[in-house]
């Protein structure tokens, strides 16, 4: 099967109920809403047509700086398909999007005890910024 990644559309959520089981907080419903504010992105990572994971994300913007940063919030892969490097590969597509959607950077917030958080972040070319923070920021050349 091919694994690909794509941001979260319609029919995508009705999905979400077989995998919500899984993953804590995902109610197809409350995702919908989410999706309801233009800051507010969601990302699928499907096998085939079936979606095994889901990142949840924001469009940060600061008084200092009106390019955007793209705050990834929350990272899930069905656990049936943990620990095959699907995790890493849908974080470097984020990122990849990220950049291409004119983001000036892209960062995650984990503890530093999230042993496999860490890991995946690392292996996506993510560094560490401040012990909790893992980023990384889009050169003007990219």
């Amino acid at each position: 099967m091919n694994l690909h990644f794509e941001q979260l559309q319609e029919q995508d959520i009705i999905q979400l109920r077989d995998i919500s089981d899984e993953f804590t907080g995902i109610d197809p419903e409350k995702v919908k809403q989410f999706l309801a504010e233009k800051q507010n992105t969601a990302l699928v990572a499907k096998l085939g047509d079936k979606v095994i994971g889901l990142i949840y994300g924001y469009s940060l913007t600061d008084s200092d700086d009106a390019t955007a940063q793209f705050f990834i919030y929350s990272v899930d892969i069905h656990t049936k398909y943990q620990d095959r490097g699907y995790g890493s590969e849908f974080i470097k597509f984020t990122i990849e999007w990220a950049r291409k959607s004119g983001f000036r950077e892209s960062f995650v917030l984990t503890d530093a005890d999230n042993k496999r958080a860490c890991r995946i972040y690392g292996k996506a070319g993510m560094s560490v910024s401040d012990g909790k923070q893992f980023e990384i920021i889009f050169s003007e050349n990219e």
